[in-house]
């Protein structure tokens, strides 16, 4: 997303379904496990009271424009600073467009950060280039493992390679629902949330009014995160179901036919600047809440940013529009990369674990980071109503191409997405061109 949030975005896995009867499955503790675990954590701390304490940099894209960031850092860190007196963390945090890079740049260099709270996406490429430590064998890990939900879980799992195997502890999980401005719907004389795709694009055309600057859909963006719903639910591909090609796929009928809907939105003015970007587009998250966009996709975390603000929009949350292949939002979320060139790997271990606890899940939970556990997801979603919808969303929901290749390959998708949209290239032509480019990628070539 070029940006729901004003710090940071949510992007998510790779590309089958989920089952939240999978992801919601019967509670389990793995207590003798993580008793053990715990053991092993205190002897390290002990041995390590004998030196200077420990200062570890952590690096994320925790939103500061609400209480994301500041959570993460008075709550969170406070208290495993308190448990751990010889450690300190200081967290930093990067925009979205701007940290994978940072962060390779730095192991380049061999000063990374102890921990990078990474993008799903990115876990493989980090993996792939020897940047991230392979930590299933840790002692703290296999308790963490018993009590993750699958979707998550897979994130975090690199099978290709010399070396198979976990680089990552999950961190959270989320999809993407539609919001739907009351007030705007009520004006148009539209009584509630479009059920299908055909609804949704003919609501729009209702509710835009040019003389307000209201356009009646937001799409943050040309990337796959932020259309693969529209192109999902229309029966479109992005990759071939073991992402070993995109020819065939990112050119289908299908995807011809779901990009062609949302040109002709663009066309007739009923799609907002931020799907085009540029210097002076309006993102879904800061033009719906102002009545910019009547519809937009996002996820949880926007629900505290909109609760934050005065006056506070009057919106609903409804699953994403059916089209010929049904609801089909795009999973996403984070995970805690130990960095393979860090400074301080048991204390690093130590916290990325300490994130994966209880306390910590439910403490960013309340900031709209859905928890990656088995043992808090139903709980969470009676302390937090609004996440119903989105636990429902994620039960056909579709994680994007577990490989190396997917960040270049987003990004051919992204740039002839833009190519069309600007009129320079037809949508067959900027397809086919997309998917010889997403074919390379797919193979570790890039252009």
């Amino acid at each position: 997303m070029q940006r729901p949030k004003l710090w940071t975005q949510r992007r998510g896995p790779v590309g089958r379904r989920l089952t939240t009867l999978t992801l919601l499955g019967a509670a389990c503790c793995a207590s003798g496990v993580i008793a053990a675990a715990a053991t092993s954590t205190a002897s390290a701390a002990t041995a390590r009271a004998a030196t200077a304490p420990v200062t570890l940099q952590f690096w994320s894209t925790y939103n500061k424009a609400d209480k994301e960031d500041s959570t993460f850092v008075n709550v969170v860190i406070k208290r495993f600073e308190k448990l751990h007196p010889d450690i300190k963390v200081v967290s930093s945090t990067y925009p979205y467009a701007d940290l994978l890079g940072k962060f390779l740049a730095a192991s380049a260099a061999g000063d990374p950060p102890d921990l990078l709270r990474s993008d799903i996406q990115w876990v493989s490429q980090l993996a792939s280039q020897g940047v991230a430590q392979n930590v299933g064998s840790l002692p703290g890990f296999a308790a963490i493992k018993a009590n993750t939900l699958p979707g998550p879980l897979a994130t975090t799992y690199v099978a290709t390679g010399e070396s198979p195997g976990y680089y990552a502890f999950p961190d959270d999980t989320n999809t993407q629902a539609l919001f739907w401005n009351k007030t705007l719907f009520a004006a148009a004389g539209i009584s509630g949330p479009p059920k299908t795709l055909s609804q949704m694009y003919a609501d729009a055309a209702k509710l835009t009014v040019p003389s307000k600057q209201q356009f009646g859909l937001g799409v943050d963006g040309t990337d796959i995160w932020n259309v693969a719903p529209y192109i999902w639910s229309a029966g479109g591909e992005f990759t071939s179901p073991k992402y070993k090609t995109a020819t065939g796929y990112m050119n289908s009928s299908g995807t011809v036919s779901a990009v062609t809907s949302l040109v002709n939105l663009l066309k007739a003015g009923d799609i907002g600047s931020d799907f085009q970007g540029g210097a002076s587009a309006v993102s879904g998250e800061e033009g719906f809440p102002k009545g910019e966009y009547a519809m937009y996709i996002d996820g949880p975390w926007a629900v505290p940013t909109y609760s934050a603000d005065n006056p506070k929009p009057d919106y609903g949350i409804a699953p994403f529009p059916s089209g010929s292949a049904g609801s089909i939002s795009t999973v996403g979320g984070e995970d805690i990369v130990v960095a393979a060139g860090g400074h301080h790997k048991t204390a690093a271990d130590e916290f990325a674990e300490y994130l994966d606890s209880n306390y910590a899940q439910d403490a960013m939970a309340s900031q709209g980071d859905m928890a990656t556990e088995v043992s808090a997801a139903s709980g969470e979603v009676k302390a937090t109503p609004y996440y119903k919808v989105f636990v429902n969303q994620l039960k056909t929901a579709k994680v994007r191409a577990v490989s190396a290749g997917y960040s270049a390959m987003d990004s051919a998708w992204s740039n002839e997405l833009g190519a069309i949209l600007a009129g320079k290239v037809s949508v067959q032509g900027g397809l086919n061109i997309a998917a010889v480019q997403g074919n390379g990628a797919l193979r570790g070539i890039t252009p």
